[in-house]
């Protein structure tokens, strides 16, 4: 049994369409990405070289793509004359006095061509005008005059190549130094430096030669001593020798069957049980100390109010007279004053 689709015809055109229709939209969405219907504004300039031109390079004005490079041909004065297009979305940036430069990149190698706007208020150029490039006259003035925008450079190889060659100086300066001070030609630093550093060693020659003339003689006369010493070291009848001998007084004095020892110890036991004592003391003493203050303040006041006992007696009229004058006795036996040395 044969089954049949009604309007197969018409199902498979409107699927074709349906595809045809997106391939369409892509590609106008690309050709939307890549400008390719944009136009633009055109405008012409000039090279003394194609070295690093090509159509269809990019053309930046501050890291941004704002047109690209249409054609390049050589004019009958063997000059180049290229021409570039500007996005629509960029065209108010050609100012007047703007200048194009080639960026030949980091090592030389083209990278596109750089929009340096002019700097000013002024409308754009027209379409089909020409911009100087930095190859031109008119582009080197319009840069000297200060007249385009023109941002710092960021030549990262350039830099570290300048900081190179001023490392190179710097060492060529070094060298230009140190040859100038060994030879005596210069006066700087290193010549200052060097020169200390000969009257050191000279001073020190000349300490090391005054010391050698007391020193040598002190170091000979220490040798003899030595020797001397250890002549008598070796002698089997000298000081040393008697000394270790078994029949010597050392000897004779420690073989005594621990005698001395004996007496050493008692005479420390002696000291040790005095110290016991004498801490005892001192114990007491200090135990004792409050009422020893005590007895002597009782002592103090009693003597103060004796003595003010003894001034109102002294002050009382009833008494006056009533103590009799002692009468001085004289010995007969002369003192020890009198006596004559």
């Amino acid at each position: 049994m044969r089954f049949r689709i009604r309007f197969a015809q018409q199902v498979v055109g409107f699927f074709l369409l349906l595809a045809l229709a997106i391939l369409v939209g892509v590609i106008i969405l690309m050709g939307l990405n890549q400008r390719w219907f944009d136009r633009g504004y055109h405008f012409t300039s000039r090279f003394e070289t194609a070295d690093g031109l090509t159509p269809g390079m990019p053309i930046h004005l501050r890291g941004f793509e704002i047109g690209k490079v249409s054609s390049v041909d050589l004019n009958s004065n063997n000059r180049v004359n290229v021409v570039i297009q500007i996005y629509s979305d960029y065209y108010d940036k050609i100012k007047p006095n703007s200048v194009l430069e080639l960026d030949k990149g980091t090592f030389g190698i083209g990278g596109g061509l750089n929009l340096l706007p002019g700097r000013n208020l002024l409308p754009p150029m027209e379409n089909g005008s020409f911009i100087p490039s930095t190859d031109t006259i008119l582009g080197k003035n319009l840069l000297a005059q200060g007249l385009v925008d023109q941002p710092t450079s960021n030549d990262q190889l350039g830099a570290i190549l300048a900081q190179v060659q001023t490392t190179l100086g710097n060492i060529n300066q070094l060298l230009g130094d140190v040859n100038a001070a060994v030879e005596g030609t210069s006066s700087n630093q290193l010549t200052t430096l060097l020169a200390g550093i000969n009257l050191t060693v000279r001073d020190l020659n000349r300490l090391l030669a005054e010391s050698s003339q007391g020193l040598v003689p002190n170091l000979t006369a220490i040798t003899g001593d030595l020797a001397k010493l250890s002549s008598q070291l070796r002698d089997p009848k000298g000081l040393i020798p008697k000394l270790l001998d078994p029949q010597g007084s050392i000897a004779t004095m420690l073989n005594d069957h621990n005698q001395l020892y004996n007496q050493v110890t008692t005479i420390l036991s002696q000291i040790s049980q005095t110290m016991t004592q004498v801490q005892g003391v001192a114990s007491y003493v200090n135990q004792s100390t409050p009422q020893i203050t005590g007895v002597l303040e009782d002592t103090r006041t009693a003597l103060h109010n004796a003595d003010n006992v003894m001034t109102g007696l002294a002050n009382n009229p009833l008494l006056k007279g009533g103590i009799p004058e002692q009468k001085p006795q004289h010995f007969q036996a002369p003192g020890l004053r009198d006596e004559k040395f």
